[in-house]
């Protein structure tokens, strides 16, 4: 399948831009929905930060969208915490993770290059190869205490890189069944159109940084429904943190989005890859 247009063209005999979808209510119940749609957009989120549990959560929940959240470590419950409550963080993504937001490995510690700022200890020039395998494989459980309804997990890349010294890891946590998916970097022109030769392991995103407008937003979800694609945008900070955008500014995409719901299916990106993969 090259796009969702020419699917829709063989498999439906349109001649406009429609697609049916049968995609899951949550992970544990199946619900099978026929909906026409000119396009997928995949809302992610890395680092697992804060502002993504008191801004984005909320204002997602608000609208019923559903987003995937790329996470580190998570803050233990020593610091600010009455003894016997639940830390804010691991109570925060639990009940993300009920409410149907997907959950996904961003390895352990979040290894970047040492040029561009990371301290040497987690510098990704220091690792090797086993090392990041058992940062993935920590991550996976403790993503599977704060949602064990989900068996398989998506990934992310760091910064975007894929390579350890002269080695691309991902194959070897592929077949090591570590991952099911995995997501990589790209700009406001990483729109996928050609499903059929798309490398499920390394799926192109648009990197979000700081100040995007809302009108920048909106462009680059029109220029995927005109492909007839699917798009994914990587987001960080909203009113704080890295890479941010406003509070103002993410509300007013999400509302965006749920007004246009005719025409794009947002959806988490485990669910988006799992539908393109069987199509």
């Amino acid at each position: 399948m090259q796009t969702i247009k020419s699917f829709c063209h063989e498999k439906i005999y349109l001649t406009v831009l429609l697609c049916s979808f049968f995609f899951f209510s949550n992970p544990g119940q199946s619900k099978k929905v026929n909906q026409l749609k000119k396009a997928i957009i995949c809302l992610t989120y890395d680092d697992g930060l804060e502002s993504q549990l008191t801004t984005v959560i909320p204002q997602l929940n608000a609208v019923g969208l559903k987003a995937t959240f790329f996470l580190n470590s998570i803050q233990g419950s020593s610091q600010s915490v009455t003894i016997g409550q639940t830390p804010e963080a691991v109570l925060g993504w639990t009940n993300a993770a009920r409410m149907g937001h997907e959950l996904s490995n961003h390895t352990l510690f979040h290894a970047c290059p040492e040029k561009i700022g990371w301290d040497k200890t987690v510098a990704i020039e220091n690792y090797t190869v086993d090392r990041m395998i058992s940062e993935i494989k920590t991550e996976s459980a403790i993503l599977a205490l704060l949602d064990p309804g989900r068996t398989k997990r998506s990934f992310a890349f760091p910064c975007n890189n894929f390579m350890i010294n002269d080695t691309d890891y991902i194959s070897i946590i592929k077949k090591q069944e570590l991952i099911s998916y995995a997501r990589g970097g790209g700009d406001s022109s990483s729109i996928i159109t050609d499903f059929k030769k798309l490398n499920s392991t390394k799926v192109p995103s648009w990197h979000v940084w700081t100040g995007t407008t809302l009108n920048e937003l909106i462009a680059f979800a029109e220029k995927v429904k005109k492909a007839g694609g699917m798009g994914v945008y990587q987001f960080h900070g909203v009113d704080g943190q890295v890479f941010q955008i406003t509070s103002g500014t993410h509300k007013a995409f999400l509302a965006y989005l749920k007004k246009e719901e005719a025409d794009y299916w947002v959806t988490t990106f485990s669910e988006a890859m799992d539908f393109v993969t069987k199509q």
